[in-house]
């Protein structure tokens, strides 16, 4: 079981990089999306912090879960999350269906639809199963195999960071040259 546990705490931990990494890089979209759950008088420039603690977020938790595999209260803060994605998903599909989530930056088109609400249930059902405690002999990691987690976490975030920019990049290349 702890095999389960700690696949799924793995996959979501890079699921988060991704999709931290992807909206840091495409932060305009992704304050847009942010912005149709605000009020509609809150200032841009507070919006725009909103969306970036967002994606730090994602980062900084994707980051230290798999750095840290035994640490408990990471797989209750990614577990919040995950149940914080399914009422996004929720509210965007009765408030704003169809429209853009940018869940993934630039990197995914999807929209708040009723397939988004299934992916954000299946996250947050990996995010219950990653909660469960795994024996400690599963999950002991010396300080050099930590620091080589942490930097595949940042090559991780990297990559999907720079793959967003340069979708972004040629679809705004794209929208230009057909004007």
């Amino acid at each position: 079981m702890d095999l389960i546990f700690l696949g799924a705490k793995a996959g979501l931990a890079v699921l988060l990089l991704v999709a931290g990494g992807a909206k840091v890089a495409d932060l305009p979209g992704f304050t847009a999306a942010v912005a149709l759950f605000a009020p509609s008088r809150l200032p841009r420039r507070l919006l725009r912090a909103a969306a970036l603690a967002l994606a730090t977020t994602e980062l900084a938790l994707g980051g230290a879960s798999l750095a840290a595999p035994s640490a408990g209260w990471l797989n209750l803060a990614v577990l919040a999350l995950g149940c914080g994605f399914v009422a996004v998903s929720g509210a965007g599909y009765a408030l704003h269906r169809d429209r853009s989530c940018r869940c993934f930056g630039a990197l995914s088109q999807r929209r708040f639809d009723a397939a988004a609400i299934a992916r954000a249930v299946v996250i947050a059902a990996l995010a219950v199963l990653a909660a469960q405690p795994a024996r400690a002999a599963s999950v002991q990691l010396g300080l050099t195999a930590r620091l080589l987690l942490l930097g595949c976490a940042a090559i991780v975030s990297v990559a999907a960071y720079t793959a967003a920019r340069a979708i972004a990049a040629a679809r705004d290349a794209q929208i230009g040259w057909s004007s």
